[in-house]
């Protein structure tokens, strides 16, 4: 399962992304098995994320949530930096 939403910095603060993991990606694209469930918050930069054929744009203010074992394509045609969390369900809608 892929969910992606665009939040405000009152929803992103109520969600705690600023306590989460930083993470910075350079330019880059392939194939992303997930061996663990994860939440990430883009806090700069833009990340296309394809999944079932159906490609996702995400760029700073964007959180998602991918499942455990997703298999999707990655592309970051530039440098992406997210705030992420593993195995931890959140409320995105």
């Amino acid at each position: 399962m892929f969910f992606a939403k665009e939040v405000t910095e009152e929803e992103a603060r109520q969600l705690g992304v600023d306590t989460w993991e930083p993470w910075v990606g350079e330019t880059d694209k392939g194939i992303w098995h997930l061996e663990e469930q994860e939440v990430f918050y883009v806090t700069d930069g833009e990340v296309f994320i394809t999944v079932d054929e159906k490609k996702h744009r995400l760029t700073k203010g964007w959180v998602a949530s991918l499942a455990k074992d997703l298999v999707c394509e990655w592309d970051c045609p530039v440098l992406v930096k997210k705030n992420f969390i593993l195995n931890q369900e959140i409320d995105l809608k």
